[in-house]
C-alpha cells in the first residue's frame, strides 16, 4: 500500500505544473492561477485522473489560451473531437483542405498549399462571424466534410493548424468545417 500511495503522489507531482501557465490542482486546471472550465479542460482532467498520456492535449490547451476568441476557446476541442481530428505532440491539429491541382486554394487560387508552405492571412482580414460560412480567411475541414469538395477532383492536403490561429467555426456545418 505504501508503494502504491508513493507512486500516486509522484504521478500527481508530475502533472501539477503542466506548462508555465497551466497547473493541475485537485481536479482543477488553472491558467495563471484562474480555474478554467470548458470541454477540453474536462477531457484533460479525465486523462490526468486516469493516468493516461495527455501531453498533446496539454500543449493544445497552452496554445488555445493564446487565442483571443472566447468562442473558439470554448468550442474548438469539441469540433476536433466530433470530426475525429487528431492532435500532434506539439498541440496542433491535423485537418484537411481541398486544393487545385497546382496546390493553390480552390476559391481564389492565390494561396500556395504545397508541402512546406505556410499560407497566412492577417487576423483582422478573417471573418469571425460563425454565421457566414464561406467568407474571408483560410478554410480547413474534418475528413467527413471532404465529399462536399467533389469539384476539387480529389486534390486534398492534410494541414497542421495551431489552435491559437483559429478564427471561426461555422454553425451550419455540424462541426466539420472552420
Amino acid at each position: 500500500i505504501d508503494d502504491a500511495l508513493r507512486e500516486r503522489e509522484r504521478a500527481v507531482e508530475r502533472v501539477v505544473q503542466l506548462t508555465p501557465r497551466l497547473t493541475y490542482n485537485a481536479g482543477t486546471i488553472l491558467c495563471d492561477g484562474t480555474p478554467m472550465h470548458n470541454y477540453a479542460v474536462d477531457k484533460l482532467i479525465e486523462l490526468i485522473d486516469a493516468r493516461l498520456p495527455c501531453k498533446p492535449l496539454i500543449n493544445f490547451l497552452d496554445k488555445l489560451i493564446r487565442n483571443p476568441s472566447f468562442r473558439v476557446v470554448e468550442n474548438l476541442y469539441e469540433f476536433l473531437e466530433y470530426g475525429k481530428v487528431p492532435l500532434t505532440q506539439e498541440g496542433n491539429f491535423v485537418a484537411y483542405k481541398a486544393i487545385r491541382a497546382n496546390w493553390t486554394d480552390i476559391h481564389s487560387g492565390r494561396f500556395d498549399n504545397s508541402i512546406g508552405a505556410s499560407p497566412r492571412v492577417a487576423r483582422n482580414q478573417v471573418d469571425e462571424d460563425p454565421d457566414r460560412t464561406c467568407s474571408n480567411g483560410l478554410h480547413v475541414c474534418s475528413f467527413s466534410y471532404l465529399p462536399h469538395f467533389n469539384h476539387s477532383n480529389g486534390h486534398v492536403v492534410a494541414v497542421e493548424v495551431s489552435p491559437e490561429d483559429v478564427v471561426a467555426i461555422p454553425r451550419d456545418y455540424n462541426n466539420t468545417k472552420m
